[in-house]
């Protein structure tokens, strides 16, 4: 089953396919047209025959120009699916623009980072953690994480259709917490994604998540998640992308 990323790639290969196939077609047509008019000469092609060509020609180069722009429009889009070994970020934090390309409510500042993410897809945890409240109708999931010797981080997760967590229950980085989809569709867009935000602080304010972000979740490196958290003067946490990444192979531990 494709996740939000494959589909993202079918499509636009799927576009740029359309788009070659459409110039190629034009080419050919062009090209019948020049014989055409070599074979039968000037004088006969400005009579009759050359105007209902030209009609027949005319709308083909229309329905092939329309053609072309959907293609275009979705080879675009593959310059905005994921790398391999990483995710697609839709709206970064303090964006005045949505998951749409529209302006946000009021103006407001994006307090987090979306995700993309296909219905369904499994929305994980980016740290270990406690779940300290879930949001039914908005499909969102609060994490508190315990950092050093204190707790004042949390994560935040919405837009699930399902959510498999529930209050006081403990989750552990990557565990799954729910399914994405397009709750709170007003907020969401309409468009399946994974809103997540990092609080701090008491009282808590949200902060940008991404430069806590150390990449993609993988097991095998529990152990230097957990020293990177302590590694420094000050404890900070350490998370993982909040969905699975783009397939890759292993290169390597992280730094």
């Amino acid at each position: 089953m494709l996740d939000g990323n494959g589909v993202c790639r079918v499509i636009a290969l799927i576009g740029t396919y359309t788009l070659v196939v459409g110039v190629r077609d034009g080419l050919l047509r062009q090209r019948i047209s020049s014989r055409l008019h070599r074979r039968l000469g000037q004088e006969t092609m400005r009579r009759g025959f050359s105007r209902v060509l030209w009609r027949r020609n005319s709308r083909f180069v229309v329905r092939r120009l329309g053609l072309c722009q959907v293609a275009l429009l979705h080879a675009v889009m593959l310059a905005g699916c994921a790398e391999e070994g990483t995710t697609r970020i839709l709206s970064y934090y303090g964006s005045r623009t949505g998951v749409t390309g529209g302006e946000r409510v009021f103006g407001q500042l994006h307090p987090g980072l979306d995700f993309d993410a296909a219905k369904g897809d499994p929305v994980i945890a980016a740290a270990d953690g406690v779940v300290t409240r879930v949001i039914e109708w908005a499909g969102c999931v609060t994490l508190q994480h315990q950092t050093g010797d204190t707790s004042s981080w949390r994560t935040r997760y919405c837009h699930m259709d399902q959510i498999d967590v529930g209050p006081g229950q403990k989750v552990e980085r990557g565990e799954s917490l729910g399914k994405a989809g397009t709750a709170a569709a007003g907020r969401s867009g309409g468009v399946p994604h994974v809103h997540f935000e990092l609080w701090q602080g008491q009282p808590p304010r949200t902060v940008d998540p991404l430069p806590f972000i150390v990449g993609c979740f993988d097991p095998v490196e529990t152990v230097a998640y957990s020293a990177l958290e302590t590694g420094g003067e000050k404890p900070r946490p350490v998370l993982t992308y909040p969905v699975r990444c783009a397939r890759r192979q292993r290169t390597g531990p992280i730094r």
